[in-house]
């Protein structure tokens, strides 16, 4: 799973995008599960602004993805 990598509703990469329209909607297996602010974020939560909580840094989802893969 590319948790924290990609909107879980319209897919959108993140590591192309700006992390300010990404927003913590859920969370699954200890990893954040992120969508865009607005439409993605209530459809994958039912709040348009998601959970009260910072994204973590791209660096930091992108290491995560790595050591979960290996």
């Amino acid at each position: 799973m590319i948790s924290g990598l990609v909107c879980i509703v319209c897919r959108a990469d993140y590591r192309n995008a700006p992390d300010s329209d990404a927003i913590v909607v859920a969370h699954h297996n200890d990893h954040q599960m992120l969508a865009c602010r607005g439409v993605c974020a209530r459809m994958a939560s039912g709040s348009a602004a998601g959970l009260d909580e910072t994204p973590l840094p791209l660096a930091e989802r992108m290491r995560r993805h790595g050591t979960d893969r290996s």
